[in-house]
């Protein structure tokens, strides 16, 4: 397996695929419309060949995809075998659904919080202050899939998911003491499922150095991907030596953070904290 698989070329499979059941077409079916082998076809929805701008034009076809979202998709293919795929923060909006995607795929997701609670662990109330902060646009529709996403660690088949939270991301008081108090009991909720793991750094603990907020997705059959989160530039790193480095970070920063036990013992700490304001 290479060390190397574009996020792009990996994010317009999923989605072709995606789109080509919406259609309710098998395999065999879409191939034979498009005039290529389903051999073919299938490489393409699993990222193992690359698509033809008229291949992917004419699945767009047949699948009844039109308008933007047919611009989009077209774009992507445009870009499909180019390193890395950071947006800035006016385009997130075309990363998330992929985002999304990868972590539905995923056998293992981590993810470094330094500043704010993950997206995937947010309460309704938390997550509607964050994207009030960052977005003035179609704040009930991003909070509206910011849930949605959340569904994928508690589907059936979830991945086995290890958030490592700075205690500056509890002590920030997103939305108020009732905000944060809820968030946080949340979280110890969430620490008692099987697949979901939580971990804290505290203040106290300051001998280490952050590199920001990311995500590291591991997958039973393809390489990780690691996706990087700021207020500048978001997005995927897929070569080796960028996906490496924050890799061995993540081993780093789980070896200084608390236990499982401790973490949820300091959680429940800082909740009742919120709770006497």
């Amino acid at each position: 397996m290479s060390d190397r698989l574009p996020a792009r070329m990996r994010a317009l499979g999923t989605e072709l695929a995606a789109l080509r059941l919406r259609a309710n077409l098998t395999t065999r079916q879409a191939a034979a419309r498009i005039g290529i082998s389903s051999a073919t076809l299938n490489r393409i929805e699993n990222a193992k060949r690359s698509a033809s701008v008229a291949d992917v034009s004419a699945m767009l076809a047949i699948y009844g995809v039109v308008g933007k979202e047919r611009k989009r998709i077209l774009a992507l293919v445009e870009a499909v075998t180019a390193p890395g795929w950071l947006e800035t923060d006016h385009q997130l909006k075309e990363l998330i659904p992929a985002l999304a995607n990868f972590e539905s795929q995923a056998s293992t997701v981590y993810h470094f919080a330094p500043a704010n609670i993950p997206g995937l662990l947010q309460t309704q109330a938390y997550a509607q202050a964050i994207i009030n902060d960052v977005m003035a646009e179609n704040v009930p529709a991003l909070l509206a899939d910011r849930l949605e996403r959340q569904k994928v660690l508690t589907k059936r088949g979830a991945p086995d998911y290890l958030a490592v939270l700075d205690e500056a991301a509890l002590r920030r008081p997103v939305g108020g003491s009732h905000v944060m108090a809820e968030q946080i009991r949340q979280l110890i909720e969430r620490a008692n499922l099987p697949n979901i793991e939580i971990r804290v750094i505290p203040f106290k603990y300051s001998q280490y150095s952050s590199p920001g907020t990311f995500n590291v997705l591991g997958f039973a059959d393809a390489p990780p991907l690691v996706y990087v989160e700021h207020r500048a530039v978001s997005g995927f790193l897929d070569s080796p030596s960028g996906s490496r480095k924050l890799r061995d970070e993540a081993v780093k920063l789980a070896k200084v953070a608390l236990d499982s036990t401790d973490s949820v013992n300091f959680l429940a700490m800082v909740a009742a904290d919120y709770e006497r304001r």
